[in-house]
């Protein structure tokens, strides 16, 4: 389990390391560029607000725990760095 949690971090960080390069690249600077990453934070906020909202309904009905919830929303927030990576290398090559 210890494995899986060290392989979240990793993709995560390296997902924020490949959204960090092309917003600093020459392409993420032109016109195109701030159309991917203005999509993209909308997609990650929108995927950030849907999710919190589901988490904490699961919390009020009691389906998760008060300590599962702060677990769960950690690995969510890590797995958002590697949605927002995949979203725009899938938005840079369409």
């Amino acid at each position: 389990m210890l494995f899986l949690k060290c392989l979240l971090l990793l993709l995560g960080m390296v997902g924020q390391m490949y959204v960090l390069k092309f917003q600093s690249s020459l392409e993420g600077k032109d016109e195109r560029g701030v159309v991917i990453q203005y999509q993209t934070t909308r997609f990650l906020f929108h995927l950030f607000y849907l999710g919190v909202v589901i988490l904490l309904i699961l919390n009020l009905i009691g389906y998760i725990t008060p300590e599962q919830l702060v677990d769960i929303l950690l690995y969510f927030f890590v797995s958002l760095g590697i949605f927002g990576a995949v979203y725009s290398y899938l938005k840079r090559r369409i």
